[in-house]
């Protein structure tokens, strides 16, 4: 037997197609329940049937004028349709029903971030987060609102607050990829970078001696291992790897990488310039006195 309650935990379980079956089902004889019509509509534009959704909520909304939370899953509607004056305009009436409602100032916290304004943004992100502290998407957004207006100190602080949640795998990796970033433009701003040179020149003379598929394992078991993230400005911090035999920096380990990548890939780009410590580690590399040791 069909309920609503097993159409929730498959919602539950992100198993929206099942839960659309269960609710279109239930609907042929509760035509005007507003939580079938509301869960319905969010199934639909989980499904990417974002027409159908709209029709289910306006309808919802109809008979519930009062449901903020319909607006905000039909602002999220348009939001999949593009269309993003729309999406404003019903958070913004779910705000007037609600002023507290996290989910409402977290969407339109995107959508301001999305147009351009991150000052708005981060005024409606922050006061979600004020509201319910416990969610990752809104504390994600947080970190990418204060890296777009250039604060990386705080920015660092709340990607790293998102690795530190129950936060689903997307956001986890995005929060990864935030950080490398941040990482990436702390280094660079310190311009021409000579402790990188020596890394490469090591690199250099270290991969002289393996064959190209060596080379190609090394690399990639580095890269793999720095989807966790190197910290590149931070010499006390130590990582390893199978490859090679003992402890090294982060920024080491990305200097290997680039050198690596530079001889098997040189094409591929792995998300930081390096090419003028690299040339003059080549230069030096070929200008290599008998009496200097580069090891």
């Amino acid at each position: 037997m069909i309920t609503f309650d097993s159409a929730l935990k498959s919602l539950e379980k992100k198993q929206f197609r099942e839960a659309k079956d269960i609710l279109e089902e239930l609907l042929k004889n509760n035509s005007e329940d507003i939580n079938i019509l509301y869960n319905l509509g969010m199934c639909y534009t989980e499904l990417n049937k974002t027409q159908q959704a709209i029709e289910m909520l306006n309808k919802c909304i109809e008979l519930a004028p009062k449901h903020s939370n319909a607006y905000v899953a039909l602002s999220f509607a348009y939001v999949k349709e593009n269309n993003l004056t729309k999406a404003k305009e019903f958070l913004l009436k779910a705000l007037e029903i609600n002023p507290d409602n996290p989910f409402a100032l977290k969407n339109l916290g995107g959508i301001w971030g999305k147009l351009g304004d991150n000052a708005k943004a981060l005024y409606f992100l922050k006061k979600s987060y004020d509201l319910n502290p416990d969610d990752p998407y809104t504390v994600y957004g947080l970190g990418v609102t204060y890296k777009e207006l250039g604060d990386l100190e705080n920015a660092d602080m709340w990607f790293r607050k998102t690795l530190e949640m129950n936060a689903p795998p997307q956001i986890q990796e995005l929060s990864k990829d935030g950080l490398r970033d941040i990482a990436v433009k702390h280094f660079k701003s310190k311009g021409f970078r000579a402790d990188a040179v020596f890394y490469c020149l090591g690199a250099i003379n270290f991969f002289k001696k393996k064959s190209m598929k060596e080379i190609q394992e090394i690399s990639f078991e580095i890269a793999l291992k720095g989807r966790s993230g190197f910290d590149i400005n931070n010499p006390q911090k130590k990582y390893q790897i199978i490859s090679i035999p003992g402890t090294f920096t982060g920024l080491q380990m990305v200097c290997y990488m680039y050198v690596g990548f530079r001889l098997i890939a040189p094409e591929r780009d792995i998300g930081i310039d390096l090419w003028d410590e690299y040339k003059t580690a080549l230069r030096l590399a070929d200008e290599r006195d008998g009496e200097w040791d580069w090891n």
